[in-house]
């Protein structure tokens, strides 16, 4: 399957596309496994289960990781089950996400896909996305309230073991120096980025660039001289 075919229509806008693609595989592969031996599987706090993790991630957006794992305890501290988030009033559900910001608008987000969720599925669960097919999945998720494709692949990745890649911030800012595209928002790389990188690495490819990201590739005075991949990097070359 050619990858217009599989990952839909995108332009090969990195300059890692110019090389031959013997030579750019084995340069994903070298960064990949480079990441890898450096910062090895981190998961960040995201829980196990699908519902879980998606309630998780939308409290992530746009607010510190600190202050999101903690926001994410208290709410489950408060309601035995996210059925009794439905049914509690919303002023008691946006008094919990407060400390985090933006509890206005995430509290209805994850009431509405609550309320979807529950219509779907006759309860408040996500594990029979397990049995879709990745594009299947993929839709379904993206269709609830508050759940951008980064979102949805982010709960794929984490929780159903599908082979995805979500880009974030510190995916985007990483592949952009590297040369692997130059797409200047997140979330216009997603198929260049899954074209590119292949399926069985792109977990960790996103696991270990938030790491280095947050380490190392930081948006402003990167650590280029102790960067573990600095000899892949477009950027760094650029500037030595």
């Amino acid at each position: 399957m050619n990858n217009r075919a599989q990952f839909g229509p995108f332009k090969k806008s990195g300059t890692v596309w110019r090389v031959s693609t013997p030579k750019r595989k084995v340069v994903v592969r070298r960064v990949c496994k480079a990441l890898t031996q450096a910062y090895g599987r981190p998961r960040f706090g995201n829980p196990s289960d699908p519902l879980d993790d998606l309630i998780f991630i939308i409290l992530s957006n746009k607010t510190s990781p600190n202050s999101a794992r903690g926001t994410y305890q208290r709410l489950k501290q408060r309601f035995r089950t996210w059925n009794d988030v439905l049914s509690a009033p919303i002023a008691t559900v946006r008094s919990v996400l407060k400390p985090a910001g933006l509890s206005t608008v995430k509290s209805k987000q994850i009431r509405a896909a609550l309320r979807a969720i529950k219509k779907t599925f006759g309860a408040c669960d996500l594990r029979r996305l397990k049995k879709f097919s990745t594009a299947d999945a993929e839709h379904y998720l993206v269709g609830l309230p508050g759940v951008s494709e980064k979102v949805a692949k982010c709960v794929m990745i984490y929780t159903l073991n599908y082979p995805v890649l979500p880009v974030d911030a510190h995916v985007h800012r990483i592949s952009r120096r590297l040369g692997w595209t130059t797409r200047k928002r997140a979330d216009q790389c997603h198929a260049e980025l899954e074209a590119l990188v292949p399926a069985s690495l792109r977990h960790n490819f996103h696991v270990t660039c938030i790491a280095h990201g947050r380490k190392i590739c930081r948006p402003q005075n990167p650590l280029c001289d102790s960067c573990s991949i600095s000899r892949y990097c477009y950027f760094f070359k650029a500037a030595e």
